[in-house]
């Protein structure tokens, strides 16, 4: 026993040394732990920083690489500075930048969340002065649904608040969505009061962006008021303001606006310009949710130049954008979201109603998937119905076109033939009627001769003779009775369609175009029109000068090409 009792005893030992090693290493691996998570706290800090700097430095000119970097800074706070407020109010910041992102894609669901995140995180630990931002952004993406209430119950808030804290930019702000809130609900004495408020306001401060922004919208309302001319110095100002501010997103919207102007005030190789202009920069911003409009406007400005093919070809480009960026089911969500966001608020309220009523939301959730599935399922059958019955259409029309093609050409030789027929008609009666006038000449100079000095005996035979002669004139001039029934039956709608395009033309200058149109020459048209050849001459350089023919091409082709 003796023996024994040592080993007991310095195992005790052996198990106390130990433990104390272990706790040791423990605490030093706690030290440790805490002075590793302080130091990527602090890196994650920096980090954050720099990210949320270099994206305000570029969202106005790389909208892409901006969005990244707003999305990099929110992970991390997400994964290691949620318990710092100061950081909470950066990411609601963030998400309100992000949801300005998404608004211009048309994502109006994930923007409305973003906004409705904010405003939460706000509440949460008490911001209140940007408070206000957050309302006038909300209220914008219910103005692009035309859900007005919504705007006003979201502007009134931002407004309140940004008077509240003296919040000047955003007072501006607020006063400009104002003026479009009530220039969409045609209430458009004050809607120009707000915008005229605001420039004023935006003038004193002397400050860029709210310069450039406010001008822009009151230069919309001017054009919604069909006042083109009146909103161009708006315009002109506010590109001047974004190109100060380097602001790339609003120069190209300034741009695009006064390709708009100018298109509607008859300046179509301008609008061009500046819709070229708008088209490229949106593409190297990667903006793809304003494309199709860009591409209507040169569509609609190359029509005003009759050059079809290219409007023909920027119009499919402007439908196939235009397909791509329909917002539809973003309204849907943005419905969702926000009684989503009805029901959460409910439920901090009353919380003893908390089981009965997420039940109910599950219930309504089923339903509605269930209901979508049918609805999916019947717009693919609808789809499939829509793309067969296109195709039997459209193969059917490809087939009446042939048809109808062959018969215009048919109708055409013959028409055509008519006219050559006619043509060669007129021109014989055009040559009898210049005999015609020749033998009065000369039956007057007889008259004149055979009278003078005669006895009657003479005479009479003199007139015996002219009887006969007239005689034969008259014949000759029964032939002439049917030439303006034929120069009417050639000419037939070419009277209308000149007056149509060359409304400057005077009743003598078509009649001139209807003969030069049947190929006949000076001399035939003065005697049919009894004029002097310089007369029938002068007439011509008149229609020239007109139908502003180059001295190139002869005037009787130019009109024969006309339809």
């Amino acid at each position: 026993m003796r023996l024994f009792i040592p080993q007991i005893s310095l195992v005790g030992l052996l198990k106390r040394l130990v433990c104390k090693h272990v706790i040791a290493f423990l605490l030093c691996l706690a030290v440790f732990n805490v002075f590793s998570q302080n130091h990527q706290i602090k890196k994650d800090s920096l980090q954050v920083e720099e990210l949320y700097a270099k994206a305000i430095e570029i969202k106005d000119t790389d909208l892409v690489e901006a969005k990244k970097k707003f999305e990099s800074a929110i992970e991390i706070i997400d994964r290691s500075l949620l318990s710092k407020d100061e950081f909470l109010l950066k990411k609601a910041s963030i998400l309100e930048q992000l949801a300005y992102f998404l608004r211009r894609e048309n994502k109006f669901g994930p923007a409305l969340k973003n906004l409705q995140e904010s405003l939460k995180i706000k509440r949460k630990i008490g911001e209140t002065y940007t408070l206000a931002y957050t309302y006038s952004q909300t209220a914008w993406l219910w103005l692009y649904q035309s859900e007005f209430e919504k705007t006003k119950v979201n502007l009134d808030s931002a407004y309140a608040l940004s008077k509240k804290h003296n919040n000047i930019i955003e007072t501006i702000r607020t006063l400009s969505r104002y003026g479009i809130l009530y220039q969409n609900t045609k209430e458009n004495a004050k809607a120009e009061q707000h915008h005229l408020r605001a420039i004023k306001l935006a003038d004193s401060i002397n400050e860029t962006k709210s310069i450039a922004a406010t001008n822009a919208n009151y230069a919309f309302f001017l054009r919604r008021q069909k006042k083109y001319k009146e909103n161009i110095p708006y315009l002109e100002k506010s590109v001047e303001m974004h190109r100060k501010a380097n602001n790339q997103i609003g120069l190209e919207s300034g741009y695009f606006a006064l390709g708009v102007t100018y298109r509607v005030l008859g300046m179509p190789h301008k609008a061009i310009e500046l819709y070229n202009k708008t088209l490229a920069m949106s593409k190297e911003q990667k903006n793809e949710a304003v494309l199709h409009s860009r591409y209507l406007g040169l569509s609609n400005s190359y029509a005003d130049l009759k050059d079809y093919e290219k409007a023909y070809s920027y119009h499919l480009e402007y439908t196939k954008w235009w397909i791509k960026v329909k917002n539809e089911k973003n309204y849907q969500k943005m419905v969702d979201l926000e009684a989503k966001y009805k029901y959460e608020q409910q439920l901090a309220v009353d919380s003893l109603q908390f089981a009965q009523e997420k039940r109910e939301v599950e219930l309504v959730a089923q339903s509605e998937s269930s209901k979508k599935k049918l609805y999916f399922a019947l717009l693919l059958v609808t789809l499939l119905g829509a793309v067969v019955i296109g195709y039997l259409i459209r193969r059917n029309y490809q087939q009446r076109s042939k048809i109808a093609r062959a018969m215009y050409e048919n109708e055409k030789k013959i028409l055509d033939q008519e006219i050559k027929g006619k043509e060669e008609d007129i021109k014989r009666l055009i040559a009898d009627n210049s005999m015609r006038l020749a033998f009065k000449e000369e039956l007057l100079d007889k008259l004149k001769t055979d009278i003078e000095g005669s006895d009657p005996q003479s005479i009479k035979q003199s007139l015996n003779s002219l009887t006969t002669q007239l005689r034969l004139q008259i014949e000759t001039e029964s032939k002439l009775s049917g030439l303006q029934e034929k120069i009417d039956a050639v000419n037939k709608n070419f009277d209308t369609n000149l007056q149509k395009q060359f409304s400057e033309l005077t009743k003598g200058e078509r009649e001139v175009c209807a003969l030069l149109r049947l190929d006949l020459s000076i001399k035939e048209i003065m005697t049919i029109r009894n004029v002097s050849s310089d007369s029938v001459k002068s007439m011509r350089r008149r229609i020239r000068k007109k139908m502003n023919v180059p001295q190139d091409i002869e005037l009787e082709s130019f009109i024969q090409a006309l339809t």
